[in-house]
């Protein structure tokens, strides 16, 4: 189910904090591509919102690991991937598949 959670994309190297379907998310636009996931660190249950984007990577900014925001995969061997979500944009709004 889509669900619409924003009513246009975030600005470039942005992240803004949503939620849909009572899980808390982020949305950004990262090098012209929207992408979303959960709005959480897999490790240290903070939020990474709180962190930055490098290339195409969010940082924690806790730790400091870094989270694969097409596939969610962690820098780090021993450190879980973030769930990340399918998001679309249609006539300016953002809709997150959840």
């Amino acid at each position: 189910m889509w669900i619409k959670v924003l009513d246009k994309a975030p600005k470039e190297g942005t992240m803004l904090a949503v939620t849909a379907a009572g899980k808390a998310l982020f949305v950004t636009l990262n090098n012209g591509q929207l992408y979303c996931a959960e709005n959480r660190c897999p490790h240290e249950d903070i939020a990474l919102t709180l962190g930055c984007l490098k290339g195409n990577r969010v940082k924690c900014s806790l730790h400091g690991y870094s989270f694969d925001l097409a596939t969610g995969e962690s820098s780090e061997v021993d450190v879980g991937a973030m769930q990340t979500y399918p998001v679309k944009q249609d006539n300016n709004e953002i809709y997150i598949e959840v």
